[in-house]
């Protein structure tokens, strides 16, 4: 047998076991999103995370070194759908509005929103703010959130407009395209996720006018 035909099945089952531990890391990812959007912050454990996902505690802490990281993660995967490291503004369906009219460009920024508030990602935002009660390093990723989540705004109404949006206009429609208006609207007040994108649509375009 050649030395290359040795190597084969050497490198055959490293492309297996990182195909596993992946694999492993999106089950422990899908169960954080789950328990902790479900339970919140202080009432998840990562025993519990680490049972939902059928791995060992020792699993969890190996893959994300804390409890707190996790939930970071989970936040993550939870706003794009996945552990990739590509922003929201960089992924298909954002990028295939460059190609609508500029009058659809908005409701279907808009409707973007809307989906991802409408996932765990609402509740998920509340148990970070919770363990951010405590702690000011998760304090300070809520604020590097926030901060992320302005950019894109500004970035949406670049997209939208054609240029680039005054800082006054970004900050009220940072304001009102929030997870804090979906959650008051449609968890609080019993709003459909359509009737709040509706209602987002109208107040951009009140104070950034219409397309």
């Amino acid at each position: 047998m050649t030395k290359g035909a040795a190597g084969t099945p050497r490198r055959y089952r490293s492309a297996l076991r990182a195909r596993q531990v992946e694999q492993t890391r999106q089950e422990v990812l899908d169960a954080a999103v789950d328990l902790f959007a479900r339970n919140g912050w202080a009432r998840t454990t990562v025993g519990a995370i680490a049972t939902e996902a059928g791995v060992a505690v020792e699993t969890v802490y190996s893959g994300f070194g804390s409890k707190k990281a996790l939930l970071r993660a989970a936040m993550d995967v939870a706003i794009v759908g996945d552990a990739d490291p590509v922003p929201l503004v960089e992924r298909e369906p954002y990028r295939k509005l460059s190609a609508e009219p500029p009058d659809r460009r908005l409701r279907g920024a808009i409707a973007i929103a809307g989906q991802i508030y409408s996932g765990p990602v609402s509740r998920l935002w509340r148990a970070l703010n919770e363990a951010a009660a405590g702690d000011p390093e998760v304090a300070q990723w809520c604020t590097e959130l926030e901060a992320g989540r302005r950019t894109t705004m500004s970035e949406m109404l670049e997209l939208v407009y054609g240029r680039q949006a005054d800082d006054r206009t970004v900050d009220i429609v940072w304001g009102l395209v929030s997870i804090e208006t979906y959650t008051k609207f449609c968890i609080e007040c019993g709003w459909t996720t359509e009737q709040w994108q509706d209602w987002a649509v109208e107040a951009v375009q009140l104070f950034a006018g219409r397309p």
